[in-house]
């Protein structure tokens, strides 16, 4: 059987921020597809626990994600998953073409929901101990590390959230923050402060050193005295939040700011017609809630797109 591969809308992207689209465009009436890289859940899966979505003092977000999910396959948008997109180009007609290894995927209209990768320091030995001691998910794999001496480095919600986690698995964790206060919220901090977690403040790292195998050490230096030290480590968790994926929306002319964020306005509108962007790719608050939110707009706007192209003003 062959695959359908032209489309009203198109979701690039199965985090909160697309998996809403993908419900909202499925129940406008569109013919939606929603196409992630990986698998469906985006960032919020890997956090241990979600307290700030409404309607759940409390839910994990691998569950949070099922649930999403579930709503998106009850929705009627069909999914394809471990699918990437490559490039995106308009077509002669104003729509889009995708490429994928699936084939070349046709849509009237296409949400940007790709999200963010995770920011790294880009210092010595990083790369060399990636996946053999330095993280960037405290989630995924803060249970190897169970009863070690840990450092995590950053001090916005990220991190804080991270060092929160971390503090449950090893009673010897460092987070080393380079200035000397924090950037996360103010109830996240005090919770932060009521733990037996060390903060090294005015403090950086410059380098990740080890032996052939593992981590063993990370070079500090105190930004105010220049001081260095060296500190025994057998993880460290860089957790400075993301960078957005924004890589296809380039080639495509999409304004952005100078992180790559995309600029879209209070409709989730970019200055391509026809282009949508929700979620943490977007220059706005990185939260489930912004992202289910956005989404939800990105895909009424769309399909208000699609209505005109085919029927005249609404």
């Amino acid at each position: 059987m062959t695959e359908d591969l032209t489309w009203e809308l198109i979701v690039v992207g199965g985090g909160p921020a697309g998996m809403t689209a993908a419900i909202y465009g499925s129940r406008y009436g569109l013919k939606t597809m929603l196409l992630e890289s990986k698998v469906l859940g985006g960032a919020q899966a890997t956090s241990p626990g979600i307290e700030n979505y409404p309607g759940y003092t409390f839910i994990s977000g691998i569950e949070l994600a099922e649930k999403m999910k579930e709503q998106v396959r009850k929705s009627g948008a069909s999914i394809k998953e471990i699918t990437e997109v490559k490039s995106i180009e308009i077509d002669d007609g104003g729509g889009f073409k995708l490429d994928t290894r699936r084939g070349v995927y046709q849509a009237q209209a296409v949400v940007l929901a790709t999200g963010g990768g995770h920011r790294k320091l880009n210092l010595p030995g990083e790369d060399q101990y990636t996946g053999r001691g330095v993280s960037y998910c405290a989630t995924c794999d803060g249970p190897l590390f169970r009863n070690k001496t840990l450092a995590i480095v950053g001090g916005g919600n990220t991190a804080v959230t991270e060092a929160l986690y971390l503090s449950e698995l090893t009673d010897t964790l460092y987070l080393i923050h380079r200035r000397n206060r924090l950037r996360a919220e103010h109830i996240i901090q005090q919770m932060l402060f009521d733990t037996h977690v060390e903060i090294l403040w005015d403090t950086v790292v410059n380098e990740f050193r080890g032996d052939d195998q593992l981590l063993r050490e990370m070079e500090l230096e105190n930004v105010k005295n220049g001081q260095k030290r060296t500190l025994a480590v057998d993880g460290a968790f860089v957790a400075l939040g993301s960078d957005p994926e924004s890589k296809l929306a380039k080639p495509l002319g999409v304004e952005m700011n100078k992180r790559g964020e995309i600029y879209a306005d209070g409709e989730q509108k970019t200055n391509v017609p026809g282009l949508f962007a929700a979620g943490d790719v977007v220059e706005s608050l990185k939260q489930i809630v912004v992202a289910a939110g956005q989404g939800a707009i990105a895909a009424d706007s769309a399909y208000r797109h699609i209505r005109e192209v085919q029927r005249g003003p609404l």
